[in-house]
């Protein structure tokens, strides 16, 4: 996967963007982790042209296509960290809560609610599709969690940026005030 430079100048905008929630650009870790990873999943789910309109938001979402490529965004997520030299111990490693520190202090859907709009102005600012937006967002999560990593282990911030991807690919988002994303508008189900 080859990045871009305009993917680059967005992960930098989208880490300005996360920061600016907290006061004085301080943000309780965990929930800064959370908030980017959530984002990158969502931009993600967008990328696959489901309806999100009908569906209540925070419903949760099963797809075929989230479970192809969210392992891409995490190898994204590994790839950045090992070339920051950032240590994963695997045994460290998972999903389960007490891996994952302390609970962001925002949920997901609070979390989109602040950042989706002016996320969405990003990417077209930079004339990013909705993958490409996951994957630079995915960058500014991996940056979080390496900056993240000095407050609390970097086992713990990978995991974090995990689950917070997983959440936002697998769960609506609030609707968008606009119609800024256009849509393929397939259905998110499959009856069989």
């Amino acid at each position: 996967m080859s990045i871009a430079e305009s993917q680059q100048r967005a992960a930098s905008e989208f880490v300005d963007l996360v920061a600016g929630l907290g006061a004085g650009r301080a943000l309780h870790s965990e929930t800064a982790i959370a908030v980017s990873a959530r984002l990158s999943g969502s931009l993600l789910l967008r990328s696959f042209g489901f309806d999100l309109d009908t569906p209540k938001p925070g419903t949760v979402l099963l797809s075929e296509e989230a479970n192809q490529k969210i392992p891409l965004l995490i190898n994204l997520l590994v790839v950045y960290l090992k070339q920051s030299q950032i240590e994963l111990d695997p045994g460290m490693l998972g999903g389960a809560p007490e891996l994952r520190g302390g609970e962001p202090e925002l949920d997901t859907l609070a979390s989109l609610e602040l950042v989706q709009e002016a996320a969405i102005k990003i990417a077209s600012r930079h004339s990013l599709s909705m993958q490409q937006a996951a994957e630079s967002a995915t960058l500014a999560t991996a940056f979080i969690v390496k900056e993240c990593s000095r407050s609390i282990r970097s086992e713990t911030a990978f995991n974090v940026a995990s689950y917070g991807l997983l959440e936002g690919c697998k769960t609506v988002p609030p609707r968008l005030a606009g119609s800024s994303v256009k849509s393929l508008r397939k259905p998110w189900y499959k009856l069989w």
